[in-house]
């Protein structure tokens, strides 16, 4: 995977000429909107966003489709759900993506709410950097048709409620790897692999890596591991004849409903999502900041190691 790829340095807002809003859904904003209404005017950054009645009258409104278009990099005020929503928007348009966590869950967004102000400083004078993220393709047939979704945290097969179990095959490239009931399986991306994926006993990964992170949902059966596949393989999902129908979910929304004998692949997205990241914290330091490393309790009276200190 390429490294992180620094933006070229420069001088005042000829760095960020166009601005890309993306909301949290139920949030008012009103303060957060100001301080950004406030930042634009003062940096002479063009907004745009979404057709929202929460929006400054200054903004321009797009589509969803043509909103990150043109712009130099798109803000999510929300949480990890809206950061996910503004790399769906970006993606296609190659445009990095700053989240602003402004809830209680951001284990993916870059900076807290009360930091508002320096991030939009930072960006308008250049001091960021951005990064790939490496993204999935979800592929399968419906009704004769052929489907196709992007991921940027993960692919998720699950039972239906009250139907029984999941009983799924997995391949990899072409070649039977294993056979499970379960409550279903989990595709992550490496910046996925702190969500469900974690919380199923999945490993946590470097959002630096390129890799498909497979895991088990409450399997039963002797194999019960995750299996993290190369960024060339292709993993390949058969809903076995046995199985109770299962829900498939893209980035936590629902897209189609699994009847036995129904086939999915899952591989590399041809482009890597962009994120924005301004701080020199990485993988290890962030994981520790949101508490998804906690050291053992009869270590805490040792001190600081030589790392810390």
């Amino acid at each position: 995977m390429a490294p992180a790829r620094p933006v070229d340095d420069g001088i005042g807002s000829s760095l960020l000429r166009r601005l890309g809003l993306v909301l949290h859904p139920r949030h008012e904003l009103v303060g957060e909107l100001e301080v950004v209404r406030l930042w634009a005017a003062g940096a002479g950054v063009a907004l745009v966003g979404r057709e929202d009645d929460r929006l400054p009258s200054t903004v321009e409104r797009r589509t969803d489709r043509m909103l990150a278009r043109g712009c130099d990099v798109v803000l999510a005020l929300g949480g990890d759900g809206t950061f996910l929503s503004a790399l769906r928007i970006a993606a296609p348009h190659g445009v990095p993506v700053l989240g602003a966590n402004l809830g209680d869950v951001g284990y993916l967004t870059e900076v807290g709410g009360d930091r508002l102000p320096e991030a939009l400083d930072a960006l308008v004078s250049g001091r960021f950097a951005v990064e790939e993220r490496f993204a999935l393709t979800a592929k399968w047939r419906e009704r004769d048709h052929r489907r196709e979704r992007i991921a940027y945290n993960d692919v998720v097969l699950s039972r239906v409620p009250r139907h029984g179990q999941a009983r799924l095959g997995l391949s990899v490239d072409g070649q039977l790897l294993v056979r499970y009931a379960s409550d279903g399986v989990i595709v992550a991306t490496p910046l996925g692999s702190t969500g469900y994926s974690f919380a199923a006993g999945g490993p946590m990964v470097s959002p630096q890596t390129r890799a498909l992170v497979v895991t088990p949902d409450a399997p039963h059966g002797a194999f019960n591991r995750s299996v993290v596949l190369g960024h060339d393989e292709r993993l390949g999902i058969e809903v076995l004849p046995s199985s109770a129908p299962v829900s498939l979910e893209v980035d936590g929304q629902s897209v189609a409903r699994a009847k036995p004998g129904w086939l999915m692949e899952v591989a590399p997205a041809a482009a890597p999502a962009l994120v924005v990241r301004l701080g020199a914290a990485g993988f290890a330091e962030r994981a520790r900041q949101r508490r998804l490393v906690t050291d053992a309790a009869a270590l805490g009276s040792l001190g600081l190691t030589r790392q810390e200190r």
